[in-house]
């Protein structure tokens, strides 16, 4: 057995603008992140093609909480990344946080045991 922690993954997409030089290949940004059961960000990845950007996002975000600090996430990449992809990334970030309201983080307990995950032999198996 691990004791690795329970954590979620959660993406949002969002137009980009016409002015950003991969608008033409991939037309959206993607914003990934994971976060623990309290919500704080662990990691987190766009699909920003500039590798410098992506990793100033990152920074950003990583330790910061998702249930309790919507607003000082938008306001903080709203004031410091000052990119053409800042409209894009804000909106993606909303689709997260619309995703996050939907977990088990907020609906649920996020540190109960996975649904069906119990040992082998703790539930009669039926075969038909």
């Amino acid at each position: 057995m691990t004791s690795e922690s329970t954590t979620f993954l959660f993406s949002g997409y969002a137009r980009l603008p016409q002015d950003v030089s991969h608008q033409a290949m991939y037309k959206r940004v993607g914003v990934v992140l994971e976060a623990d059961q309290a919500g704080v960000v662990v990691s987190c990845s766009t699909t920003l093609m500039m590798v410098s950007a992506d990793q100033f996002f990152q920074r950003l975000l990583v330790g910061r909480n998702v249930l309790s600090e919507r607003r000082a996430i938008e306001a903080l990449v709203r004031y410091r990344y000052r990119g053409h992809s800042q409209g894009a990334l804000v909106s993606a970030l909303h689709k997260i946080f619309e995703a996050v309201d939907q977990s088990p983080l907020v609906l649920g307990d996020a540190t109960a045991p996975l649904p069906g995950a119990g040992h082998p032999g703790d539930c009669p198996e039926t075969h038909g």
